[in-house]
């Protein structure tokens, strides 16, 4: 599995980026053989009240199902990293187990309905 960090503002430091790619290692390490990429791109935005936030958006690509995108937006950045590498572990298994039912059963297809 390969992971992509992209920091869109220059402004992350070493720990960051260690911290990013040990949650998301620990979030989607039971899915390597599935996995092709994974590209995490965190940037600052500005939220409320002159608040400056982080926006971390994960994209994984995935060998023969649908590929997997999440958005997540935070205060911090341990906060949002986690919960997108989260989100994006479940995300994944869901794909993975649908495509599995799907080619188990061949209901979702499209020659399953005519």
């Amino acid at each position: 599995m390969k992971i992509h960090l992209v920091d869109r503002n220059g402004r992350l430091t070493l720990a960051d980026r260690d911290l990013a790619e040990r949650r998301l290692l620990f979030a989607l390490a039971r899915f390597d053989p599935k996995i092709v990429r994974v590209t995490c791109t965190m940037e600052e935005f500005d939220g409320t009240r002159e608040e400056v936030g982080i926006a971390c958006r994960i994209a994984v690509l995935l060998r023969g199902t649908n590929d997997v995108v999440i958005h997540e937006q935070a205060a911090n950045l341990e906060g949002c990293v986690s919960r997108a590498a989260e989100r994006a572990g479940r995300a994944v298994a869901r794909s993975i187990d649908r495509a599995c039912f799907t080619a188990r059963t061949g209901v979702g297809s499209f020659w399953s309905r005519i």
